[in-house]
């Protein structure tokens, strides 16, 4: 069997990207490579080298990486200046037309695609919605199509809307609501399966939507094991800062939470982990009993010197690795609603949510003081993790539906 895996998020630096994105991307390639060869398309930033020579040796790096044989692809995505009134106008009608979509709907992207379907793969695995542009455009036959939608975009796309300043902003943004979820529903209606992270996003989709053949394939984490909950009055907020609504979380925690916390109790430490750090305000100010770590190869000995876990998020959809990874390591947790939403934890019971900036930090000044109550949230959020996020079980799962949809079905002939 072959499969051939689309997606335009490219570990450049197999080091360092090793965020959420790039971990739940693993935990599929870890499944597909065990059933069939494996195809591989990206759709790249311009600046990647495409020559031959360097294909063929980012091919011998990843095969490496991810102890798979491999056959690597790649496509630049479009990069050209559009004025950003003609991106409104435009995007207002068609997703192909959107930031986030347009660079790879040009010719060249749905020719990579067909010159990939051409060694008639049985199956396409795509992962989000700006790699299902390509196969949306294309009038070559499919095989059966398998869609990772781990965020609702058109869900991400309203919350983010909401963050912006300006009023007039908002309003032309939300011209483009309408194209992006007749994509959306046109992505799901092709695919054969399409997983989401939730069981709160497959109802929503299938009962609100009627969404046919969406399933729930959840985070996931390797079981580590457990810590003793240190003394050090310390919070940790962890995340790639690539992804804005990670950078609003913490300049909210470091903005309104952390000077409420600081006051009481000077002796706290806050650890802003995670890369590109120079992307949050604040950065560099020396603001006191903050510390900006970038990125820390260490985890265990990360969590091991953090008391608290946060998770401030204001907008995105999905769900939040980091709370599942906190959560297995047996940490105590506090979170939005958002940052906690599709996750099956529940308030008071195996992490704390709250949502204003006072109670956030009263959470937080709570749980640095109270053992008690860290080691009660943390044992049972670890149990949860166990039970439910633990990425051996969720891999089984995978496989189930890759193995099912191939046998005794004829892969081409689905346009």
């Amino acid at each position: 069997m072959r499969v051939l895996f689309i997606s335009r998020h490219f570990p450049k630096n197999l080091q360092t990207d090793v965020h959420s994105t790039f971990k739940r991307i693993r935990m599929f390639i870890d499944v597909i490579k065990e059933i069939a060869q494996l195809d591989m398309l990206f759709y790249v930033s311009p600046d990647i080298d495409v020559s031959p020579s360097s294909v063929s040796e980012l091919e011998r790096l990843l095969s490496e990486h991810w102890n798979a044989e491999i056959s690597l692809f790649l496509c630049p995505r479009f990069e050209e200046h559009i004025s950003k009134w003609k991106l409104y106008a435009t995007g207002a009608f068609s997703l192909f037309s959107q930031v986030g979509y347009v660079d790879t709907c040009g010719p060249r992207h749905v020719q990579a695609l067909e010159a990939c379907l051409s060694r008639r793969p049985d199956m396409v695995f795509v992962h989000r919605l700006g790699s299902m542009c390509p196969l949306l455009l294309t009038r070559e036959k499919l095989p059966y199509i398998f869609f990772d939608l781990d965020d609702i975009e058109h869900i991400a796309f309203i919350r983010n809307v909401r963050q912006r300043p300006k009023w007039y902003s908002r309003l032309l943004y939300y011209t483009h609501l309408p194209a992006i979820w007749w994509g959306e529903y046109r992505a799901i209606r092709l695919a054969h399966r399409t997983f989401v992270c939730s069981e709160l996003d497959r109802h929503y989709l299938t009962n609100r939507w009627h969404l046919p053949r969406v399933v729930t394939i959840p985070n996931a984490v390797a079981i580590p094991e457990p810590q003793p909950l240190t003394l050090e009055p310390t919070l940790l907020f962890i995340g790639s800062y690539s992804y804005k609504p990670n950078v609003d979380a913490a300049e909210f925690l470091i903005e309104q939470v952390w000077p409420r916390i600081y006051r009481v109790m000077p002796k706290a430490r806050l650890i802003i982990a995670g890369t590109p750090s120079n992307r949050i305000r604040g950065y560099g100010l020396g603001i006191p009993g903050v510390e900006f770590t970038g990125f820390v190869k260490d985890i265990d000995e990360l969590y091991r010197h953090s008391r608290v876990v946060c998770a401030p998020v204001l907008s995105g959809s999905g769900t939040r690795l980091k709370i599942i990874e906190a959560a297995a390591y047996g940490k105590p947790i506090v979170s939005t609603r958002i940052g906690a939403e599709g996750i099956e934890m529940r308030n008071g019971f195996e992490l704390l949510l709250r949502d204003d900036p006072d109670s956030f930090a009263e959470a937080c000044l709570r749980l640095l003081s109270d053992t008690a109550l860290c080691e009660r949230l943390g044992t049972a959020a670890r149990a949860i993790a166990v039970q439910r996020y633990d990425q051996t079980n969720i891999k089984r799962l995978i496989k189930k539906y890759l193995e099912n949809v191939h046998d005794g079905i004829e892969i081409f002939g689905m346009s």
